[in-house]
């Protein structure tokens, strides 16, 4: 890139990615983001997070405009990309890549400004993408990351280029997106995973289509906020400024994002699919278990470590799972299963070791599992690099039948059959409007 300033050439590809040639690969794996995502919101309107979402989507009320998926509410497109964003992250079904979870904060702010402005599917499809290059660079470039940074800059990005915005604009619009860039990593302490919904999706998903919204309509700010006078560079946490640009335009972001196939939080994916092995090659019964040990690498066994919330709490989902004969959508979220005595009973033969060889061994996603019987006998898998990880990536068609196993109770088979038809054409669609009736219900 010719220019020498870091938001020239930011703004400059910004502009070029709504025309630009992707690469077929990046074109999937788009159409396989932003249809995960949409599952994840759908799937998670119905719980908690999601609901309330809703909840104060109704209380805002606001002129019908964009739809709240798993709803008959529209609304205006601020607070629907906020509502749909809690949904998107209430259920850790979402994809992540490092502690980014892209697609719950991008895909809400681009289906809202997509929706507003009329848009067709190849506009959609384009903004996730660049949304997920962006987001994940800022993502980077700043120390301490905390959850909701970079997916303010990447949903801002989306947003941006739905709402064609111009050069000029798009300076402005980064600026706007800086003013709004928070987020800590306190959501720990909530127990009700609807702070961390907010955090990582609801919140930069509303900021995003603000700044969007507001740049369009004629608000004007800093034409530089990244190296101007006092830049966020320099205000800001510790930047390297060097990753904003890095490889941009040749590693699409998008590409080594993790799909989940469980939706459980991302350092206990392989112990899940070690348990689900185990139970595959013979019935377990959990009154013959004498006891449990897991092993995960130290760093992700500390996220996952007996928390208030069983979809992130590994003990748990490895005893409901013994209970239960398998995995399902509900005991992973299900907080009255979560107290279940059968489960509880259980759960006090889990011992979970935070492996520092493990940690040292470069693998970083892994999970052992030895179940003791009381007949003598120990049973045991190790899994590294579960299905879905980038190093393991699920293909389309398994993406697919994710998305089909956690919408299908929402909007019935025949609704969901249409919603997957139509991202796979999703180039062709002529506006976003004949895709998101499909998303919600009477």
């Amino acid at each position: 890139m010719a220019t020498n300033k870091i938001i020239d050439s930011l703004v400059e590809y910004m502009l070029a990615a709504r025309q630009a040639k992707l690469p077929a690969e990046v074109v999937q794996k788009g159409k396989s983001h932003t249809l995960d995502s949409l599952a994840a919101i759908v799937s998670g309107s119905r719980l908690k997070p999601g609901q309330l979402g809703l909840q104060h989507a109704r209380e805002q009320g606001g002129k019908e405009e964009c739809s709240v998926l798993g709803s008959n509410l529209k609304t205006t497109p601020i607070v629907a990309a906020f509502a749909n964003g809690m949904s998107g992250h209430a259920d850790e079904t979402d994809d992540s890549n490092s502690q980014l979870h892209p697609g719950c904060a991008i895909v809400p702010a681009a289906l809202a400004m997509a929706e507003s402005q009329n848009s067709n599917g190849d506009a959609l499809l384009r903004a996730v993408i660049l949304g997920y290059d962006i987001g994940f660079r800022f993502h980077q470039a700043f120390e301490p990351r905390s959850t909701s940074f970079g997916a303010t800059f990447g949903a801002s990005a989306a947003a941006g280029a739905l709402a064609e915005l111009n050069t000029l604009q798009l300076c402005y619009l980064i600026s706007y997106a800086a003013q709004q860039a928070s987020g800590s990593r306190a959501w720990v302490g909530d127990d009700d995973h609807i702070e961390k919904a907010f955090d990582y999706a609801g919140m930069p998903a509303r900021n995003a289509v603000t700044a969007a919204l507001l740049i369009k309509s004629g608000f004007t700010g800093n034409r530089d906020v990244l190296q101007g006078d006092q830049g966020i560079i320099k205000t800001y946490a510790p930047c390297d400024p060097k990753k904003f640009l890095a490889e941009l335009g040749q590693r699409f972001t998008i590409t080594s994002c993790l799909v989940k196939k469980y939706p459980v939080g991302s350092p206990m994916m392989e112990t899940v699919d070690a348990t689900l092995a185990l139970i595959s090659k013979q019935p377990i019964r959990a009154e013959d278990v004498e006891r449990i040990i897991v092993r995960i690498p130290a760093s992700g066994a500390r996220t996952v470590n007996n928390r208030h919330m069983p979809d992130v709490n590994v003990q748990y989902m490895v005893s409901a799972i013994l209970v239960d004969g398998k995995l399902t959508f509900e005991s992973a979220h299900d907080y009255d299963r979560f107290k279940n005595p059968s489960v509880l009973a259980l759960k006090e033969k889990v011992q979970l070791i935070g492996d520092e060889e493990m940690e040292r061994s470069g693998k970083r996603f892994q999970g052992l599992v030895e179940i003791t019987l009381k007949d003598g006998r120990t049973l045991r898998e190790h899994v590294i690099n579960c299905r879905g990880r980038p190093e393991n990536p699920m293909g389309p068609e398994e993406v697919e039948k994710k998305a089909a196993w956690l919408m299908e109770a929402v909007l019935g088979k025949k609704n969901v059959d249409q919603i997957i038809d139509s991202i796979r054409r999703i180039e062709t669609v002529p506006s976003i409007r004949d895709l998101t009736p499909l998303l919600t219900v009477p």
